[in-house]
């Protein structure tokens, strides 16, 4: 066939098809040898992949094909010790996707420059975003922890600093949330999307129109499914939503379920011993108990130790005074109940009215009195 008609036929098949379906990595890091190597590392989904390549005058070269993009990392060994990433710091992150891809250093891979890469340069802008507000934010942070533990207390510093570090945060969240917006068809502001987006407390009917205006390639890829799979949560654990039921044992190894509180206010507090912000939060949990516990309302603590942790939680709740039922299955984050209602920090809270509807979540401080001081208690 001549290279017209070719050209032709190729001009008829859809973009999608004339895409790269493969990548190809050009590396080149000064005039390394053998025995140093280059290994890439990275997930597609629940495979985890690991690559190596051995180097001549320094370069290196990696193939293989990809469904969507993925954060990838290239340690780089000079010698012929094992590879140990957690000890070795010669390494570089960066997007890997299907296209040719070169990644360029005159010595180490730390200092590599990436091309080639569409959402690595997309990553690459959202970091220039936001790095004049982490300057900032690191500067105040810097002077905070040069500062004695008194001199952090002192309120008139907190005072000003304070309205520095809020503008500093929201004009952070305001231009990472612009990025993520004008970006639907980026794999960087899907990543971006699962950070800002989907976080503590988040708004699972908020978050789910966002979502629905990435591309749809995105919204089928591993880590747009995890980010539905999370939206759906929030939904099922939203405010107005019935709560759902789990069971779990008790101190003494007895099953109890939430539903047995069916006809209470029930906060449900996932905490954990270990958890200092939990234990910190336990006087007020308590102050909040004491005063409306003969008014309907009750407290089920579900703890995220583990079987390795399971003294100290019984311990803690001696330690704390905690007089009102305490469950878990010791399996920690992997806690059923923690799953079934989203639980990836902690402390987090559930408030549930007597009809076992939803009413309130995530009340700290002051907040759960607040709460059932207006739902006339």
């Amino acid at each position: 066939m001549k290279l017209t008609s070719l050209l032709l036929a190729a001009s008829c098949l859809p973009m999608s098809l004339l895409a790269q379906k493969s990548f190809i990595i050009k590396g080149k890091t000064g005039t390394l040898n053998a025995p140093a190597k280059a290994y890439l590392r990275y997930s597609e989904g629940d495979i985890k992949v690991v690559d190596s390549a051995t180097l001549r005058k320094g370069n290196f070269t990696f193939k293989g094909s990809l469904k969507t993009p993925v954060h990838a990392v290239i340690i780089l060994r000079h010698d012929t010790a094992a590879l140990d990433p957690e000890k070795y710091t010669d390494n570089l992150g960066f997007y890997l996707e299907n296209s040719v891809i070169t990644i360029i250093s005159s010595d180490s891979i730390s200092h590599a420059i990436v091309k080639g890469s569409a959402t690595n340069d997309d990553d690459a802008a959202l970091t220039a975003l936001q790095k004049p507000y982490k300057k900032v934010a690191d500067s105040i942070m810097a002077i905070y922890w040069k500062r004695t533990a008194q001199e952090r207390k002192d309120s008139v510093w907190l005072s000003t600093i304070r309205p520095i570090m809020e503008k500093t945060e929201n004009g952070y969240n305001a231009d990472s949330r612009a990025f993520i917006a004008g970006h639907t068809n980026s794999y960087a502001a899907l990543v971006a999307f699962r950070q800002f987006e989907l976080g503590y407390n988040f708004n699972p009917d908020t978050a789910l129109a966002k979502f629905k205006k990435f591309s749809a390639s995105l919204r089928e890829s591993a880590l747009g499914k995890k980010c539905a799979d999370i939206i759906t949560t929030g939904q099922h654990t939203n405010i107005g939503v019935i709560a759902q039921d789990f069971s779990q044992n008790d101190t003494t190894g007895k099953p109890v379920k939430l539903s047995d509180f069916r006809g209470k206010y029930v906060l449900v507090d996932f905490w954990a011993s270990w958890c200092k912000p939990c234990r910190a939060e336990n006087p007020n949990l308590l102050k909040a108990y004491n005063k409306y516990k003969d008014k309907n309302f009750t407290i089920l603590g579900v703890s995220l130790d583990d079987e390795q942790t399971k003294r100290a939680w019984t311990g803690a709740v001696q330690k704390d005074g905690m007089p009102w039922t305490q469950v878990s299955d010791l399996k920690g984050f992997e806690s059923a109940a923690a799953k079934l209602y989203g639980v990836t920090a902690i402390p987090s809270n559930f408030l549930i009215d007597p009809s076992g509807k939803i009413v309130a979540r995530n009340l700290r401080g002051a907040d759960l009195e607040k709460k059932l001081e207006e739902l006339a208690l």
